[in-house]
C-alpha cells in the first residue's frame, strides 16, 4: 500500500509543481518554455520526410485514417459513387513546442493528437467525393505567426513548405495519375497552400485538373489575385471550378487578426500595412458561397460537427500525445448558426454559447479557428460534390463513362 502511494505521489508531484509554476509565473513563462531559438538554424532541422514512406502520410487511400471517418446518423447517399478525383490536404498548425522551430514529426509528440483532431474534423469532410492524401510535414512551430519573430519565422516556414511541395510532387509522380484534384488547407496549411497554387498550379497545365482550392483561416489577401495568380480567382458561386474558397470565422464583435506573414513572388509581407491597417481579406460565405455581405439565415445551415479537441494545456507542454485515436464522428448540428460575410473580411457567426461548440480554445479576439470547418461540415461537404460533379460534367478529358 505504501508503494502504490508513493507512485501516485511522484505521478501527481510533477503536475502539482507545473500547476504552480503556472499560477505564479503565468502565460510569459509558458511562452518562454515553448519558444524556439531566437535565431532559425537550418542546421538544426529535422530530418526531412521521405514519402515513399506510408509513415509520412497522414491520410492516404490505403491506409485506415480518420480522415476515412462519416458523422453518425448522415445520409451519404448522395456521396460520389466512383471516387475520380483526389483531396491534397495540408493540416494546420499542431506544433506549440517545446523544441526548434519546426517539428520532428514524431507520433510520440503532442501534435500528433492535433492531427488526429484535423483529420476527423476537417479532412473528413471530403470523403463523400474524393481520395484524400495528405503530408506529414515539418510544419512551423506556432510562433513563426509571432510578429517579432518574422524573419525566424518565415525561414521556418519556407522549411515547412519545401516539404509540402516535396510531397505534391510525389504525389503527382506516384498517386495522381491524371486525376482532377481539389487542394485544401487550414491555418499554417492554408498558407503552403497558397504558395503551392501560385508556384506548381496557376498558369500551368496542372491548372486544368483543379476543382477547386478551399484555403481557409488564414486571412487570404485580396491582394494575391492581383499580384500573384493568374488564372485562379475568387470562387463567386457554388458550382464554379478552378477558384478559391476562403474564410475565417468569428464571433459577433469579433476582431480581425493582424500582423500575420504573406508569402508573395517578391518576398514575405505582413498582412499589415504600414500605416497600420490591415489588407483586405478574401470572404466567401459557405452558407452562400458567393462574396456579398448579405446575412445567410441558418436555415441555409446544413450541420455542424462537434468534435472534441482531445489534447489538454498538459499535454501541450509536456510534449506528449495522449494517444486518443477517433472512432466514431457525432451526428452533425444543423441551422446552428447564420453567417455573414463582414467589409474587414471577417465570416461572423452567432456567437456560440453553453454547447458542444463554445470552448474550443476561446481567444480574446472571438475567433473560432478551431471551428472553421466543422461549423460547416454539412455545407462544405455538399458543396466539394457539387463542385466535383460541376467539373466532370464540364470537363470531357475527365468524365466519368457511366
Amino acid at each position: 500500500m505504501n508503494s502504490l502511494k508513493k507512485i501516485v505521489y511522484w505521478l501527481i508531484l510533477p503536475l502539482v509543481i507545473l500547476c504552480v509554476i503556472l499560477i505564479l509565473f503565468g502565460r510569459q513563462w509558458v511562452l518562454s518554455y515553448l519558444a524556439p531559438p531566437e535565431i532559425f538554424a537550418m542546421a538544426d532541422a529535422p530530418v526531412a520526410p521521405q514519402y515513399s514512406n506510408a509513415y509520412f502520410w497522414v491520410a492516404h487511400p490505403d491506409k485506415n485514417d480518420t480522415s476515412d471517418l462519416v458523422p453518425m446518423a448522415l445520409d451519404t447517399s448522395k456521396d460520389l459513387a466512383q471516387k475520380e478525383v483526389d483531396v491534397f490536404f495540408i493540416h494546420s498548425t499542431g506544433f506549440v513546442g517545446p523544441g526548434g522551430w519546426n517539428s520532428t514529426m514524431e507520433n510520440k509528440n503532442s501534435e500528433a493528437q492535433s492531427i488526429e483532431y484535423m483529420l476527423s474534423s476537417m479532412a473528413s469532410i471530403f470523403n463523400g467525393c474524393c481520395n484524400i492524401y495528405a503530408p506529414h510535414y515539418r510544419e512551423a512551430n506556432i510562433q513563426a505567426f509571432i510578429p517579432d519573430k518574422f524573419t525566424a519565422g518565415t525561414q521556418a516556414l519556407n522549411l515547412a513548405y519545401q516539404d509540402v511541395e516535396a510531397a505534391f510532387s510525389y504525389y503527382l509522380a506516384h498517386f495522381n495519375q491524371g486525376r482532377p484534384f481539389v487542394i485544401v488547407g487550414h491555418s499554417q496549411g492554408t498558407t503552403h497552400a497558397l504558395r503551392l497554387l501560385e508556384q506548381k498550379i496557376d498558369n500551368t497545365s496542372l491548372y486544368q485538373q483543379l476543382v477547386a482550392a478551399y484555403l481557409v483561416g488564414y486571412w487570404l489577401p485580396k491582394d494575391k489575385f492581383e499580384r500573384g495568380f493568374q488564372q485562379i480567382q475568387p470562387c463567386t458561386e457554388a458550382n464554379q471550378t478552378g477558384c478559391v474558397v476562403s474564410f475565417d470565422t468569428y464571433g459577433q464583435g469579433g476582431e480581425l487578426d493582424a500582423k500575420v506573414p504573406h508569402w508573395y513572388p517578391t518576398g514575405w509581407e505582413s498582412s499589415q500595412l504600414e500605416d497600420g491597417t490591415t489588407k483586405p481579406t478574401l470572404c466567401v460565405n459557405p452558407l452562400s458561397w458567393t462574396m456579398t455581405t448579405d446575412k445567410i439565415p441558418s436555415t441555409a445551415h446544413l450541420g455542424a460537427m462537434p468534435v472534441e479537441f482531445k489534447r489538454t494545456p498538459i499535454d501541450m507542454l509536456l510534449a506528449n500525445n495522449p494517444g486518443f485515436i477517433f472512432q466514431e464522428l457525432p451526428r452533425l448540428t444543423p441551422e446552428l448558426t447564420w453567417a455573414q460575410c463582414m467589409s474587414d473580411g471577417r465570416l461572423e457567426v452567432m456567437s456560440q454559447t453553453d454547447n458542444a461548440f463554445s470552448n474550443h480554445l476561446s481567444l480574446p479576439n472571438n475567433s473560432y479557428h478551431v471551428l472553421d470547418y466543422s461549423l460547416f461540415y454539412g455545407n462544405i461537404r455538399e458543396n466539394a460534390m457539387q463542385r466535383v460533379t460541376q467539373f466532370m460534367a464540364s470537363n470531357q478529358a475527365f468524365q466519368i463513362e457511366q
